[in-house]
């Protein structure tokens, strides 16, 4: 008999099984990936991915710079492929720099045929998903599995957030392997990702509590804006992502400094507002001026999701009890979203499990043999 399928929502729920899973089996999936980074001494990294593993890239090259201290650049694939010059300084060897393409199933063609450009220009390529024996694994010198399973709808909420996950504790590991940082900073930056899994659920039952909160506003919900910063800027991308593949309706996803360049003619009483409010000195400040300037000049429906101390907090925004520190925040930050893109899809009766898409297209120009055109029973 063939399983029920998990919801989305349902999806978001389990996150904190997978993100507890990701913690304690590391030595099953790290291994290979660590090794890579210790033996080859990589200055500059490059991040591929396309949609939600784009916005996975964008988390994790912070990441990564900011704890191994590589000159990171997170863009799209296509881009990479046709208008990215790898090296275009020569500051670098080319066994200096790694290529690295994230996409769970494997088969993106955007990022396969980019990994394909890097390994056949002779740099170091790591494939990274959660489909085994995919084609991205004929393209990588090294491979890593995404321990985020399978997920059996389109919109991707848990593998969004077990990926970066599972990227922060191989960056801690190979830190601690190149002897980066010492035994007790290890030891602090493994403790902050125990207990990040360990309180997830918290965020989730915080975060439907807020949707539960704010139904009937959420459901009068035409056109929206979210908007993020530092490490939480592609948060509000992918949090826009998740609105553009469930809800569809019309959002944007903004820098918030950049929020305030150029839309606001668009802007009205009827536009619907989230600011995401993180760690960050300068940025909490001006997220505390933002927020009854839009609330004055623009509309009532703002709403602040925040875990930081300082705001004043009404029963439209979410204070979450559960903190963790910036380069983990991402994690959080989105789940509010996918908890409302699902929970508001339920609502409205929009099934997230059905595609809109009726069949699956595959490139001509793919870059693996093996995987080329559809085969008559794709094509029904």
């Amino acid at each position: 008999m063939e399983h029920e399928k998990l919801s989305m929502i349902g999806h978001v729920k389990d996150t904190q099984r997978v993100l507890k899973n990701a913690y304690n089996t590391r030595n099953d999936y790290m291994n290979d990936f660590v090794k890579a980074f210790v033996e080859h001494d990589f200055k500059k990294v490059y991040f591929l991915g396309s949609g939600t593993s784009h916005h996975v890239s964008l988390v994790i090259r912070n990441i990564f710079v900011d704890l191994l201290h590589v000159e990171g650049v997170a863009c799209e694939p296509t881009v990479f492929t046709y208008h990215e010059a790898i090296n275009p300084s020569g500051a670098f060897k080319k066994e200096e720099i790694c290529v690295m393409g994230f996409s769970q199933h494997g088969d993106s063609i955007s990022t396969c045929t980019a990994v394909k450009k890097a390994h056949d220009e002779g740099y170091f390529t790591i494939g990274v998903t959660e489909q085994l024996n995919s084609v991205l694994e004929e393209f990588s010198d090294a491979y890593c599995h995404l321990v985020c399973e399978e997920e059996e709808i389109g919109p991707e909420t848990r593998g969004y957030t077990e990926t970066i996950f599972q990227f922060y504790i191989q960056a801690i590991e190979i830190a601690r392997a190149k002897k980066m940082i010492s035994e007790e900073e290890y030891k602090k930056l493994d403790q902050d990702a125990y207990d990040l899994a360990e309180n997830l659920n918290k965020v989730v039952d915080e975060s439907i509590a807020w949707y539960d909160r704010n139904k009937e506003e959420f459901l009068k919900m035409e056109k929206s804006s979210i908007a993020g910063y530092g490490v939480n800027f592609p948060t509000a991308l992918e949090a826009r992502l998740k609105f553009f593949e469930t809800y569809s309706r019309p959002c944007t996803g903004y820098e918030m400094e950049e929020q305030m360049h150029g839309p606001m003619r668009a802007y009205n009483k009827d536009n619907y507002i989230f600011l995401i409010g993180s760690e960050g000195k300068e940025e909490f400040a001006r997220l505390q001026e933002l927020i009854p300037y839009y609330k004055d000049a623009f509309t009532e429906h703002v709403f602040t999701v925040t875990s930081e101390e300082g705001l004043e907090i009404t029963d439209r925004d979410l204070k979450f009890s559960v903190k963790t520190t910036d380069n983990l925040s991402p994690i959080i930050y989105v789940i509010p979203f996918q908890v409302l893109s699902a929970l508001i899809c339920e609502d409205v009766g929009i099934d997230t499990k059905v595609s809109p898409i009726k069949k699956r297209y595959v490139s001509s120009h793919y870059p693996s043999q093996r995987h080329g055109n559809l085969t008559d029973a794709e094509k029904k």
